[in-house]
């Protein structure tokens, strides 16, 4: 008699336990938070495409990348990541927004179709965006690093970028921007 009590009791949970997402499957809280700031960055780089697309200034600007880079690594110990780490995370966002710049430009000129020109106020804070927003980052950086040799690294940031991004030009963004994000093997 206490037998199919028992069993009465303990198939209810098992069932649940069957039917929820295994452990894991899916992305950490910290993973969508970094895809988000990313995500934040690439958009801005629209906005950047924009104003070098009625400037003719070049998309490449060493200089700036330089700083950029520079003035991540020199935060990289506040955050508790290795400057290594920061410089290669960061060389990618770079990277990412420079695939946007380019898709976008070449979209347009392809189209010949121009986009709107932008009010001279609406490009005049881009720098002044992307320098609010690297702090996020590197915080939200920090955060994620302990998942970076979790097996389902990988899987977790493919199904964040498909949740955040439906424009190819984006994904394409988001594709470069998280090479190297994740370290362990990818879970097939």
């Amino acid at each position: 008699m206490l037998k199919p009590l028992w069993l009465s009791l303990l198939l209810p949970l098992l069932l649940t336990a069957c039917m929820s997402d295994p452990p894991n499957s899916r992305p950490p809280a910290e993973v969508h938070a970094l895809l988000d700031t990313i995500t934040q960055r690439l958009d801005i780089a629209n906005d950047v495409a924009l104003s070098k697309f009625y400037s003719g200034k070049p998309v490449q600007d060493e200089e700036r990348e330089r700083q950029v880079i520079a003035n991540a690594e020199s935060q990289a110990a506040a955050y508790g990541i290795a400057k290594d780490e920061v410089r290669v995370f960061m060389t990618a966002q770079i990277e990412a927004n420079k695939v946007v710049q380019y898709r976008r430009i070449a979209l347009w000129r392809n189209a010949q179709q121009a986009p709107e020109q932008p009010a001279a106020g609406q490009m005049a804070g881009i720098r002044a965006r992307l320098d609010t927003l690297q702090p996020q980052m590197m915080k939200n950086l920090a955060a994620f690093v302990p998942h970076q040799n979790d097996n389902a690294c990988a899987r977790w940031v493919r199904a964040e970028i498909q949740r955040q991004a439906a424009d190819p030009v984006m994904i394409d963004g988001l594709l470069r921007a998280t090479q190297g994000l994740c370290k362990g093997e990818p879970k097939t």
